[in-house]
């Protein structure tokens, strides 16, 4: 029950009214897909109260309970607002509650809908002032989260003619219709909450979004050049495995994952210096590969225009291998990293907050031979980074080790911060005579560094 419910409706602020004037949503409350929506809009809802919890935590029948209850509370005038057919306006409480499926597979699916309803009302049906005084109530319940998930309606096929299996296939399929139904009809915030999103808040490397693994749910979130094969992968799973064993020195902030000692298999060493720039809205990376502490063997140039990242389009890559007179530019395998994937800003939308806090012992390091690294763990697609935590270093905010699928390990040391170009000016230049395989690859191809 709500500790404190309001007798009368609260006056509308100006606040109030701007609010639901404006259609679209600030930068900082936009993503580009449902998942990304769901993490974004979650880090406001826990800024506002500590009695939110994870979606999961809540059964149906709770959560009518908390949207009827909204409903009652909703401000008539606030919701005049809204134009006809805005995806903020209230949808219809019946006086009973929703009929649980019998289909346990479609429960998860009727739970999600909910938890968007209850967020939904919360955030645009209550003035501000009842809702602060909601958030403020002692002893008041649980609040849900947004799922950070979206689910697809996928229709079985059935061969049985006539009989009792025909009916009963019958009735399944209809009642995952009505459940599909009510859910499309519920989870409206992304009409605002996803699509293009402001420069500065822009993460261009993001794949479309893809149906909850029905298996295991989370899997789809995984992402590398080949995670979205056909066929799962050793060792790919929802868990998320990681090849080093770390004590650890703070809690999760999201659930625990799992650890793993994968045996057997190995990789030769390779050494290379890595170059990172953006400006004037491109984004730049390069690697100069060499064989221990000898010369150059080869070189990989990713170059994103501001205009690629628009386009949601993962940029050119240009190999580049001097002791045989190779360059090649074709369409990069992805997009770069991005300046702001390790931002400081907890409630920025490419931030997604450490797994966990780790001392981490140097590997194969020499710039720091006896060093104990303070590190965060940060999980992006299906890599592993950990990223310098500690306040009086000199990298602090930087990548110290990359862990990727079948036992890929980047180490990165001896950072520094500047502009690349004075120190290797043609540093992001792509070579002459180089052999153009792609339209990505057309206007950086004989341009300047400042043309792009």
């Amino acid at each position: 029950m709500f500790g404190l419910i309001a007798a009368a409706y609260a006056l509308l602020s100006d606040a109030d009214v701007r609010r639901a004037q404006r259609r679209r949503p600030g930068s900082q409350f936009v993503a580009s897909t449902v998942h990304g929506m769901g993490h974004v809009l979650n880090r406001h809802l826990r800024r506002m109260s500590e009695r939110f919890e994870e979606c999961d935590a809540f059964d149906a029948e709770t959560l009518w309970s908390l949207r009827r209850r909204l409903a009652e509370l909703a401000d008539p005038e606030l919701i005049a607002i809204y134009p006809h057919g805005d995806g903020r306006s209230p949808r219809r409480v019946n006086g009973t509650a929703a009929q649980r499926p019998a289909d346990a597979t479609l429960h998860a699916v009727q739970r999600d809908g909910l938890c968007h309803e209850v967020v939904l009302a919360l955030v645009h049906h209550l003035a501000e002032e009842t809702r602060a005084s909601l958030l403020a109530s002692g002893g008041g319940s649980a609040l849900p989260l947004l799922p950070t998930r979206h689910h697809e309606e996928h229709h079985e096929e059935h061969h049985e003619e006539g009989g009792e299996e025909e009916g009963t296939a019958a009735a399944a399929e209809g009642e995952r219709s009505r459940v599909f139904s009510e859910y499309r009809s519920q989870v409206s915030c992304q009409q605002c909450h996803t699509g293009a999103v402001a420069a500065a808040w822009r993460d261009a490397t993001l794949p479309p979004p893809l149906p909850v693994d029905p298996v295991q749910p989370g899997r789809e979130r995984l992402r590398s050049c080949d995670y979205q094969a056909i066929t799962p992968n050793t060792m790919d799973d929802k868990e998320d495995s990681l090849p080093v064993r770390l004590p650890g020195r703070a809690g999760p902030r999201e659930r625990e994952r799992r650890h793993a000692q994968p045996g057997g298999g190995s990789y030769a060493p390779m050494h290379a210096t890595l170059y990172l720039g953006w400006s004037r809205g491109a984004a730049r990376q390069r690697y100069d590969f060499r064989s221990g502490k000898g010369a150059r063997t080869a070189s990989q140039i990713y170059l994103q225009s501001g205009a690629q990242q628009r386009r949601n389009e993962s940029g050119a890559m240009v190999t580049v291998v001097p002791a045989k007179g190779e360059c090649v530019c074709d369409t990069a395998i992805a997009g770069n990293m991005h300046i702001d994937s390790f931002a400081a800003d907890a409630l920025a939308p490419l931030h997604s907050p450490p797994c966990r806090r780790d001392e981490l012992s140097p590997i194969d390091d020499p710039s720091a031979p006896n060093r104990t690294v303070l590190a965060d763990h940060w999980l992006k697609w299906a890599f592993h980074f950990l990223v310098d935590a500690d306040p009086a270093s000199p990298s602090l905010g930087l990548p110290l080790r990359l862990y990727g699928h079948l036992g890929v390990r980047q180490i990165f040391s001896n950072w520094r911060v500047g502009d690349p170009t004075k120190e290797k000016p043609d540093v992001w230049r792509v070579p002459a005579g180089c052999k153009v395989l792609a339209e990505a690859c057309k206007e950086f191809v004989g341009s300047t560094e400042a043309a792009f």
